[in-house]
Parts: structure tokens; sequence; C-alpha cells
């Protein structure tokens, strides 16, 4: 038989309901904008109806309903996307690091501009035309030589620059590796936290979202994949080699890199801690800055430093066929640090190229001899011939010496080209990632004050019910005569 106050209880079901559902929308208009917050819905189900089925019990009047009462506080949140979104964010921000850098590289360049090398060069031909016109003015040689360090100091700001950039991306790979570990502490706790939750009986969405949260931004830096177990732990690895499992944290770490570099420097790599086995970063800012550090900028410093070889030993193989004014044979017009002939890329001459002529007289203009075979001093053939170097092929490809700088300039233009078409593609699938998470676990404002409207009046009803049963109550209790007392 039907208990008498089953209606109060059926009401008080309801009027907790409602009210716990008016409870969760607020949450979510609270949280409205809180970064990586998924919506959550009060799940409304049937409480169980009375009476138990029993063998002995005649169903010809069916089960009666108890109420409602909330099955779970779900999370609304779509798996596969945020795993979509933790693949392409770090490869979005593998390529705006590769980007950014390549940006500094074009200023670094400023090419075309009247402060970057090929206009010093431009003028550096120019002298020598202007010499070999007037192979005996001392007022010409100096400006051949001012010029030329001109054309050094260009070259030596440039590969200083690009030093000091790669230095920073080179300091940038242990803040990131402490970054990494930051969020791999940050996450084992948060493990730990939620499946104590779970055990519970609870369901700990908020610890969840901030869990969630931290995996997003750690995809910005590396390339992670995650595994949820069945007591609602995550492990975390990086190339397939943990990083997190539920509570415990293998970190990464740098050292000296074990290969040396050409040109050296103080180059680090990643390992993991304890093991020193050296971690595979494949994607995010760690292997953009790793990737941009040893394979961009390295080979713009070879680049340069090669085209730097190239113009010395050219210029000097020339000059030194000629005479300055005192009759002595031409020296090196350009030497590095360490005077080694000829010069090769590997000693880095860009770095250390400079002008060792110490006086204008010592400019060798002149050819050695004429076509008699007679010493000559001042006939400016030899100004003649490195001002024609201009146009001249220093390859068989029929590079001249600024046709190969120009080919340096565009090989960085076409990789800035396509850094920046990375981020723009990269840009869209994220955009349109997240727009679709939005849509399922982003809060939407509009339809939350409809629900809030909704299980408002939800509540109201529920309330006039319990009013309703109360005054049944009261008939039967005090109206009823000594059979209700």
């Amino acid at each position: 038989m039907r208990a008498t106050f089953s209606g109060i209880e059926i009401a008080r079901r309801a009027l907790q309901a409602q009210q716990l559902s008016l409870d969760t929308v607020g949450q979510n208009i609270a949280n409205a904008n809180t970064p990586g917050y998924s919506r959550q819905v009060a799940v409304h189900t049937a409480s169980r109806p009375y009476p138990v089925p029993q063998f002995t019990h005649n169903p010809i009047n069916g089960m009666l309903g108890t109420g409602v009462e909330i099955a779970r506080l779900s999370r609304m949140r779509d798996e596969f996307i945020e795993m979509r979104l933790r693949q392409e964010q770090h490869n979005l921000n593998y390529w705006e690091m590769i980007s950014d850098g390549l940006e500094q590289v074009e200023l670094i360049y400023n090419e075309p501009s009247e402060n970057g090398i090929h206009h010093a060069l431009e003028l550096f031909w120019d002298a020598w035309q202007e010499l070999s016109i007037n192979p005996h003015s001392e007022a010409v040689r100096s400006v051949v030589l001012q010029r030329g360090e001109v054309v050094a100091s260009a070259i030596n700001h440039v590969r200083y620059q690009l030093g000091k950039l790669r230095d920073n991306y080179n300091d940038l790979v242990a803040v990131k590796v402490d970054e990494i570990n930051s969020y791999a502490e940050r996450i084992a706790e948060l493990n730990r936290d939620i499946v104590k939750v779970i055990a519970s009986g609870y369901q700990p969405n908020d610890l969840m979202d901030q869990r969630d949260q931290l995996l997003q931004e750690l995809s910005e830096i590396a390339n992670i994949e995650v595994v949820v177990d069945k007591f609602g732990a995550v492990s975390v690895s990086i190339s397939g080699a943990t990083l997190v499992q539920r509570t415990e944290v293998f970190k990464l770490d740098v050292r000296p890199a074990a290969t040396a570099s050409v040109p050296p420097y103080d180059r680090v790599e990643v390992i993991w801690e304890g093991s020193n086995v050296l971690a595979e970063i494949r994607g995010g800012e760690l292997a953009g800055i790793l990737d941009f550090r040893d394979r961009f900028v390295q080979d713009y410093i070879h680049d340069l430093n090669q085209w730097t070889a190239d113009l010395m030993n050219t210029v000097n193989d020339i000059h030194r066929q000629g005479v300055d004014l005192n009759g002595s044979p031409g020296q090196a017009f350009f030497i590095p640090a360490h005077a080694v002939d000829p010069v090769t890329a590997d000693q880095d001459p860009s770095l250390h190229i400079k002008v060792g002529l110490q006086h204008p007289a010592q400019i060798a203009a002149s050819a050695l001899v004429d076509d008699n075979g007679d010493v000559v001093v001042g006939n400016g053939e030899i100004a003649l011939e490195l001002a024609q170097l201009r146009h001249t092929p220093i390859d068989h490809a029929g590079n001249t010496i600024g046709s190969y700088f120009n080919a340096i300039v565009s090989k960085i233009g076409v990789d800035a080209l396509e850094g920046n078409s990375m981020v723009n593609n990269g840009d869209a699938l994220i955009n349109h990632l997240e727009n679709m998470r939005e849509a399922v676990s982003g809060v939407n404002l509009d339809e939350e004050m409809a629900d809030m409207i909704r299980f408002q009046h939800a509540y109201a009803a529920a309330a006039r019910m319990m009013t309703t049963m109360d005054q049944v109550l009261e008939i039967i209790v005090n109206r009823l005569g000594l059979f209700g007392r």
C-alpha cells in the first residue's frame, strides 16, 4: 500500500533536484569566462519506483513513481576533440617558434636597405671602380679602406646578431624544460586528488577541468600523448617516454651537448633526468626552439661564413697579384682573427673579418707587370679587376658574389614564408577545433538563462505541490473527527 506521506517525499525530492539544477546553472554562469571550464549539467532521472517487484506481488496496479533524483553532474567534454586540439596545438606552437625566429633573422639581415650587407658591398665595388681611374689618389684609397671596413662591419654585425639569437634560443631550452617539469608535477598532484574524490563516490568535475587545462598548456610546449586509466588518473608521455604515471613524475633535464657544433657554442640538449637518455621532442615550442637553433640559425651562420670566406679569398687572391704605391707585393685585403690562407667556413670568418691593411698606400691597385713584362706602379688594373667582381662569376653555376648573397637572403625569405603559411594554416585549424569544443563545453548564457527559468518554474511547482500535500494531511489529521485523531 502506498504510504500517506509519499506525496510530500516526491515534492521534497523535486525541490532538491530543481534546487541542485539551479545551483549548477549558477556555477555555469559564474564560470562563463573561466579558461578551461566545461559546462556542467545536472542529469535528472526518475527515482526507484514502488513497490519492488516480487513473485507474490499482484502487478495489476503497476509500479508507482517515487519522484526524481540527480543521477550525476555531467561534465560536457568531447575527449576526441580535446585530443585533436592537443595534437594540433603542439604543431601550431612549433611553427610559431620557427616563424618568430625567422622574422628576427629577416630583421637582422635587414635586406634590402641602406644599412645591409648588399648595399655596403655595392659601395665597396664602386670605390674600387673609382680607384681604378685614380690609382694614385690617397683620398680615393682611403675611401676603399673605409668601405672595406663598412663591409666587414656589416658582416660582423649580422653574424654577431645571428649568434645572439641562437644563444637566446639555446637559453630558452632550460626554461621550457623547467615549465614541462612544473606542469608534470601539478598534473600528478591533480591525479592524486581526482582519484581520491572518485573513490569516495563523487565526480571531481572542476579538478578535471583544471587538469585538462594544464594538459592543453603542456601540449603547447611538447608533443604529449595522454591516456586516462579506469581510476580517473592520466598518464602523460612525450614521444613514447613517460612523463607522468598517475602520481609519479619523470623529469626532464638539460646538459651540455655531447657533440660539438660548428661553429662551436655552449649548446645544451634535453635528457631524461636520472637515465641521461636523450629526450626526443617532436613538437611544441621546445621542438621549435631546438630545430630553429640547430637547423635554421646554424645553416644561416654556415651560409654566411661560406659566403664571407668566398668573398675574402676572391678579393685577397686578386689583391695579392698587384703592387702597392711603395712597389711592394699586395697583401691580403681581408683577414680573420687567425690568419689562415685560404679562409674556410669552419673558421667562422664572418665573425672575425676585418680589413688587414693599415694605410691607404698598401692597397695594391696596380698590376705587377705590364704587357711587356715591366714592373708598373699605378696603372689601376688590379683595382679594375676587383671592381669587376660585381659581375664576375665565382663558381661553375655562374653566381657572382652579389648574387650568392642574394640567394642567401632569398632562402631566408622562402623559409619565413613557409613558416607564416604553416602558422596561418594551424591557426585556422585550431580555431575550428576550439569552436567545436565551445559548442560542446562552452557556456551559452542564453541557454543557461532559459534553463534557469525552467528550473525556477519547476521548483515553484514542486513547492506548490508540497503546500497542497500539507493541506491534504491537515484535513486527514485535524478534520476527520476521532478517526482522524
